[in-house]
């Protein structure tokens, strides 16, 4: 982690949280596959990305929202039921808690879908919160509904993304960002693995 130890880079914090796929965990999910079957079932021409902030955008009405994102969500769920337990991960979110800290979820997944991978993964009851695209699609919004709900303030939390968007939003909220998988510009840290979190 560049010299960071993990208990350096929480010291003084009071949560951490995650993006879900692409940084806590990989779905295997074939995102342009599916963008494609959206578009062919749709009847759209939209590029579609990103996929689903896209998707209210090209729709032409309510009902195809639903449609579209009923067909996301169905590859989402086959994605998430290939999960499995990691005891890794679990170890560490228990650490987190066992010293206070508080542990939350935003993801651009559905609820369901987001539920079934933790549950699989063996960490669904380790977070305090978790915000899917129900509430949101904005990355910014979802941060501040979840920094709500944990009762803390931006800077007094840890977030975890691997997309620009995720960058962007963490550090317009206060928080200490830490993108993951990718190098990019903004981030106050670059891991290459989640796991780089606990095994420094």
């Amino acid at each position: 982690m560049q010299g960071m130890r993990i208990r350096e880079l929480l010291q003084g914090k009071k949560a951490l949280i995650t993006d879900l796929d692409g940084t806590l965990v990989d779905l295997r999910i074939d995102w342009d596959s599916l963008r494609e079957r959206v578009r062919r079932v749709m009847g759209w021409d939209h590029p579609l990305r990103p996929l689903g902030r896209s998707i209210p955008l090209a729709a032409r009405n309510e009902e195809e929202v639903r449609r579209a994102f009923k067909i996301v969500e169905e590859e989402e769920l086959k994605a998430a039921s290939r999960a499995e337990p990691d005891n890794e991960l679990r170890e560490f979110f228990v650490s987190l808690r066992r010293e206070g800290l508080r542990v939350g979820l935003v993801t651009m997944q559905a609820s369901r879908s987001a539920v079934l991978v933790l549950r699989r993964m063996n960490l669904a009851d380790l977070f305090d919160v978790i915000v899917t695209r129900e509430y949101s699609l904005d990355r910014k919004k979802q941060l501040v509904y979840a920094l709500k709900k944990l009762g803390i303030r931006g800077r007094e939390c840890v977030f975890l993304g691997d997309m620009e968007w995720d960058v962007r939003s963490g550090k317009e909220v206060g928080c200490f960002t830490v993108c993951v998988r990718r190098k990019i510009e903004g981030a106050d840290l670059y891991i290459q693995d989640f796991r780089e979190m606990f095994r420094y």
